[in-house]
């Protein structure tokens, strides 16, 4: 009999525990602890990503998953054909500028920052465009048209200086200049996908004319279309990304939504992992093993979903927020410190009024400690659960600083406020903006407060803060509702990327560079959450309710581990977010 050494050449190891690095992938080991065979295997997955901005379908796609690019399309609620382009950075999306002809089922190819959108539709009774317009990254520029007025949709191909517009059944080839004519496909279709290059191209599925669909596939040489194993399945108006020898096309419509998805090697398709829900007519990305899909139309409403695809040796979760522990104290308009597993929430006004409670968070309960020495609310909070501060609120001076299990009082502010925003530690916090019209920054060095010279540049109260004394981030707030951005340096404050949405009594924690704000209102309650890289914000996953000035850490970092508890409309709730997380794929080996 022969074995495993002879065949590899060396014998199989023995662990204890699992790897758990990717790069082991292949290798077999025996796990002495479970007694089983193990492998590190590469497989391909669908994972949920933040939802888009805004409602949208049967738009252009180019781009990469983590610089993905969206634009046009239609609003199913309006309706109407619309001009937006999101920008994806591999985490939420962010607003682009404008495409200048507002339209639908547009050719998209390109990269996030030299993309063309090509055709397309631009009214409800179905007049067709030769409109082509280019993208440097922040605008749209239109240059010269198309030969043919149609809509293609998914079946745009190529980079900026090399693409092809396909379909129904004529095919132009685009320089970066001028469109010229290509080979015709050989069966005629409307709402197919393609995927690949100028010369090595694939066009797959699509809607036969009058209205059956189709499972036919092509290939372009860069001159001629050749027909080539069709697809497993029929279906119109999917995504689709990759090369001509490793493409992926997912979702469509055939007649209901689809969720499946297969991949192409350049001869054969596979069945590969299917999207977390069936949906068509959605504006996609990547490539064949990391792909990006974004509104994909799933009756019988619309959402803004954005799902990615990887074929790797890791398991990768995508970032969200999950439900935590209940406060004892239903509780909003209050404050919080600490980090994910070691938090605090004191303060807030409850349906008995406001209260001085105090409880302290451990990843998983919360529990009562000794209240604050009064009662306070729209206070602002910050520091760790063993060294905490209050300030401001009603009383709108008071400083108390807590120790892990008592309170005392400490310097008083030099400017009255309540709801304002402040960050940082115990012995080095800073406070700003409030009500009422107060812009002034004062700075905490653990026993007293100082003015800062140089106030905020607007007057707003119920900020979302956070950061450090010398690296804080100050954003949106209202009434009126604002998404105006301010980064401290401890010494001044510069403008920074606007918010996406304006909203007031957002909650969340992180660093300057690197922070999430969710919930607020404007002047409904909101579940939306949004990312901060130092320069630009962007969507990420939505909460799973709504939390309106309730507790969170205003500080506690990083990003990708935080928590907002309470809020109005009133709850005791708690909400933790972890982003997203890669792990080794690791298998045990059975028999059947």
């Amino acid at each position: 009999m022969t074995t495993y050494k002879e065949i590899f050449g060396k014998q199989i190891k023995q662990l204890s525990t699992d790897p758990t690095d990717a790069g082991a992938e292949g290798q077999v080991w025996f796990n002495t602890t479970s007694g089983t065979f193990k492998s590190i295997v590469a497989s391909g997955a669908w994972s949920s990503g933040a939802p888009t901005i805004n409602f949208t379908n049967s738009g252009g796609g180019a781009g990469t998953q983590t610089a993905g690019l969206i634009f046009a399309g239609r609003n199913p609620i309006a309706p109407a054909f619309v001009s937006t382009t999101e920008e994806y950075n591999g985490s939420g999306w962010a607003s682009g500028g404008a495409i200048n002809t507002a339209r639908a089922y547009i050719a998209g190819f390109g990269l996030q920052t030299a993309a063309v959108g090509a055709g397309g539709r631009t009214d409800a009774p179905g007049t067709n465009t030769t409109a082509t317009e280019e993208y440097n990254g922040s605008a749209w520029t239109t240059v010269n048209a198309m030969g043919s007025a149609r809509r293609m949709q998914n079946a745009g191909v190529g980079i900026l200086t090399a693409g092809l517009g396909v379909g129904p059944s004529a095919t132009e080839e685009y320089d970066g200049t001028n469109w010229t004519a290509g080979g015709a496909l050989n069966t005629t279709r409307a709402y197919l996908s393609g995927f690949g290059t100028q010369t090595a191209a694939a066009a797959a599925g699509g809607n036969l004319p009058p209205g059956t669909y189709s499972n036919a596939v092509e290939e372009y040489n860069g001159t001629s279309w050749t027909t080539v194993t069709v697809l497993p399945a029929i279906r119109q108006s999917a995504g689709a990304a990759g090369t001509q020898t490793q493409g992926i096309i997912f979702g469509g419509e055939l007649p209901g939504a689809t969720a499946t998805a297969f991949t192409y090697d350049g001869t054969n398709w596979t069945t590969t992992g299917s999207m977390g829900t069936a949906g068509f007519s959605g504006e996609p990305a990547g490539s064949g093993t990391a792909a990006l899909a974004a509104n994909f139309h799933a009756p019988p409403g619309v959402n803004r979903n954005t799902e990615e695809y990887n074929f790797t040796a890791n398991t990768i979760t995508a970032g969200a927020w999950a439900s935590g522990g209940n406060m004892g104290t239903t509780r909003f308009q209050a404050a919080g410190a600490g980090s994910q597993t070691a938090g605090l929430a004191f303060g807030g006004e409850t349906s008995g009024g406001d209260t001085a409670n105090t409880e302290e968070y451990n990843g998983s309960s919360w529990s009562e400690q000794t209240n604050l020495p009064a009662t306070t609310k729209d206070q602002v909070g910050f520091g760790t659960q063993t060294a905490g501060v209050s300030c401001s609120g009603a009383p709108n001076t008071v400083t108390y600083k807590y120790d892990g299990s008592s309170w005392t009082s400490s310097g008083a502010l030099n400017t009255g406020r309540t709801n304002a925003a402040g960050c940082g530690s115990q012995t080095a916090g800073v406070i700003f903006g409030g009500s009422p019209s107060v812009t002034a920054t004062e700075e905490f060095n653990g026993s007293s407060w100082t003015t800062n010279p140089n106030a905020m540049p607007e007057s707003k109260q119920n900020r979302f803060g956070t950061g450090t004394q010398t690296a804080a981030l100050a954003a949106y707030g209202g009434p009126p509702f604002t998404n105006t951005t301010f980064e401290y340096d401890g010494s001044s404050w510069t403008s920074g990327g606007a918010g996406i949405t304006p909203r007031a009594d957002a909650r969340g924690g992180g660093t300057q560079t690197d922070a999430i704000a969710g919930g607020g209102y404007n002047p409904s309650h909101l579940t939306s959450v949004e990312g901060y890289d130092g320069t630009a914000w962007s969507t990420r996953p939505s909460l799973a309710n709504a939390h309106t000035g309730g507790c969170s850490g205003q500080g506690a970092a990083p990003a990708s581990a935080n928590w907002i508890s309470g809020g109005n409309p009133a709850t005791n709730t708690t909400e933790e977010f972890t982003g997203d997380t890669t792990a080794a794929n690791v298998k045990t080996f059975t028999t059947s």
